[in-house]
């Protein structure tokens, strides 16, 4: 079985993925994924040059990021072309780590946004983990030293939390109220059936 587990910007995911990987439960992360393969696969590299121009990539080969991101969290065509570059590319790759992964009860997929393009019908079901804005907002300022507006430009590019949580087949709170690990144990035995 292949669960993807989503949640807004500054909800925990990765916390909440990094106790499944000390259960022994495989996590794909792709946005690391993404990262790694905007550096690695020359035909999504020779993409982005492509539409974004030179200046995608530093003279040493390295992603310009910083550059990158301003274009494409500032325009929704630019985003869409960023996406429609790089995850298929993602899912190639993620696709081959299934398979490497197949005899696992089940495998994570970690992802910020899943309902946002569509993917959540390549997964059994959606798990998603949630907190207040309030509390997803102080920990992304606190986590990247950013601002308020920054926050809100990027959470604008996701589905509304209450959205999501309608969504999903299975919803994990964090909003540092309840214990993460009585719900992800739980959450844990129910998908290992």
């Amino acid at each position: 079985m292949h669960y993807a587990i989503t949640g807004n910007i500054g909800s925990g995911k990765t916390t909440v993925c990094r106790i499944f990987e000390r259960l022994g439960v495989p996590v794909y992360y792709a946005d690391a994924a993404a990262k790694r393969l905007m550096l690695e696969d020359e035909d999504l590299r020779n993409g982005l040059v492509s539409a974004f121009g030179a200046a995608t990539y530093l003279p040493d080969g390295t992603l310009n990021r910083s550059w990158l991101a301003e274009r494409a969290f500032s325009n929704d065509e630019a985003l869409a072309q960023l996406n429609a570059l790089v995850h298929p590319a993602v899912h190639r790759d993620a696709e081959q780590w299934k398979q490497r992964h197949a005899a696992h009860s089940y495998t994570l997929y970690e992802a910020a946004i899943v309902f946002e393009i569509g993917g959540q019908d390549r997964f059994d079901a959606v798990v998603v983990v949630a907190a207040p804005e309030a509390v997803r907002q102080a920990r992304v300022i606190a986590r990247d030293q950013t601002t308020p507006e920054a926050f809100a430009a990027r959470a604008a590019k996701q589905w509304p939390d209450e959205k999501k949580e309608a969504a999903a087949n299975h919803i994990i709170k964090n909003d540092g109220q309840r214990l993460l690990l009585p719900q992800v144990l739980r959450l844990h035995r129910q998908l290992s059936r």
